[in-house]
């Protein structure tokens, strides 16, 4: 049996560069082209950090986890990812705020 070594935590994590239900946007600063551009520009919520190689990766370098409402999640490194104020949050149109603040430090 092949034991992963990851970490997962779908909560906040002392030294982690973001906040599970911090709300933030997909940038471009992939040095490797790896974000799908379907995702760039968009804004979505922390849900999660992996860290594949825990003793490298933890507290301050995980994977971060993101949902984009009506897109699906997927893994982000914090250079890819920049906070949203809590005053831009307000202009999501169509996403149903409870959706997607629901877990945000602010309520």
């Amino acid at each position: 049996m092949i034991q992963d070594p990851s970490l997962i935590f779908f909560e906040d994590v002392d030294g982690a560069p973001l906040q599970v239900g911090e709300v933030v946007r997909i940038v471009n600063d992939s040095e490797d082209g790896s974000i799908g551009r379907r995702f760039l520009g968009q804004t979505g919520v922390v849900v999660g950090f992996v860290y594949d190689d825990p003793e490298s990766q933890f507290p301050g370098d995980p994977l971060v986890q993101v949902r984009v409402p009506g897109m699906g999640e997927d893994l982000f490194f914090a250079a890819e990812l920049e906070s949203v104020p809590v005053s831009e949050t307000r202009v999501l149109g169509d996403v149903p705020e409870s959706e997607f603040l629901a877990r945000g430090p602010w309520r």
